[in-house]
């Protein structure tokens, strides 16, 4: 029983590992190249095969594996290619027509599906896919152009590789580019500095006034004076 306790601990960490190690590479796509939710995955018929071989339902795992927000499609190149492939295929095929196809450009002429996933990205992934295959070759060629998420089974489980060299080179200069203060920072680094002219209040010039008119008796006339000396005399 302790065996078997102290495996579904180790499981359990390794399961939380692999979502934390999923959700920090896909911040860093976030944050660098602009991606959002719901994530854009792109699916080829390998990466079908190796789902059905190890029993995995797509939609459900890699929805929990990249945090909920999916959209999964395909291409009429990758259908066509397991379709030429044959029977001994068609499990994969089955599973990779629920998903939608995307427009690739093919469709009247179809190409290898690895050729048409690299046109999909293009230069730059403008559409911010995520591409799911199980091909290797494909992989090593998308890892030379910056901002392309690769995601693959490996042992029946989920893995999106940690950002190629490209990427975080890419990540590096647009870091050394922009401004990365935050409004919190700004606002401390305002108030260190001390306010600028245009901060400060335009005050009032203070200017001498006046004597206090109650401290200031009029001098009496030599006039009134004069009467009321005539007044007591007369008395």
């Amino acid at each position: 029983i302790y065996f078997i306790q102290s495996n579904l601990r180790k499981v359990a960490r390794m399961k939380v590992k692999r979502l934390k190690h999923s959700k920090r590479v896909l911040s860093f796509y976030e944050k660098t190249f602009g991606f959002r939710k719901p994530y854009n995955i792109l699916i080829d018929g390998t990466f079908c095969m190796a789902a059905l071989k190890g029993k995995v339902d797509i939609q459900l795992q890699v929805g929990k594996y990249c945090g909920g927000d999916v959209k999964i499609f395909t291409t009429h190149c990758a259908l066509r290619e397991l379709y030429t492939l044959g029977p001994s295929v068609a499990g994969a095929h089955k599973i990779l027509k629920k998903f939608p196809r995307h427009r690739c450009g093919h469709e009247n002429a179809a190409i290898g599906a690895g050729e048409c996933l690299q046109s999909m990205v293009g230069e730059g992934n403008p559409h911010h896919y995520v591409i799911a295959s199980q091909d290797a070759e494909l992989r090593k060629l998308l890892r030379t152009t910056p901002g392309i998420p690769l995601l693959y089974l490996s042992a029946c489980t989920l893995y999106l590789e940690s950002p190629s060299y490209q990427s975080r080179d890419h990540a590096e200069e647009v870091f050394r580019k922009e401004d990365h203060i935050t409004p919190f920072e700004k606002e401390t680094l305002k108030k260190l500095a001390g306010p600028s002219a245009e901060d400060k209040p335009n005050r009032k010039r203070k200017r001498p006034k006046g004597p206090n008119p109650l401290s200031c008796k009029k001098k009496k006339s030599e006039g009134t004076t004069g009467k009321k000396t005539r007044i007591k005399d007369a008395t």
